[in-house]
């Protein structure tokens, strides 16, 4: 592999490593269902807010819970479409 090449190769990496950091770092959200549920692009969850006061029923946790489960999938789902929007910025063979 000749210099050129090989620096093309160190210079489309370091913009790869530096792009997928700054996804990483990205927040996103998703309400619905009287929940907001906010991740960065790593998949962590930052808050997850009960805008809607009737889940908070005692007697039925289990709505919440399922509530809960929905749409943390939901932003997840979100959160991977994003991702899948810039590999086409990248050469064949490289992405997060």
């Amino acid at each position: 592999m000749d210099q050129g090449m090989l620096r093309k190769m160190q210079k489309l990496q370091k913009e790869l490593e530096q792009k997928t950091e700054e996804f990483m770092e990205l927040t996103f959200s998703e309400e619905k269902y009287g929940l907001e549920v906010i991740a960065t692009g790593a998949k962590k969850i930052v808050s997850i807010k009960i805008k809607d006061q009737d889940l908070l029923d005692p007697e039925d946790a289990q709505t919440l819970e399922d509530l809960m489960t929905l749409v943390i999938n939901q932003l997840f789902t979100k959160i991977d479409e994003e991702q899948e929007k810039l590999m086409p910025q990248m050469p064949n063979g490289f992405g997060f």
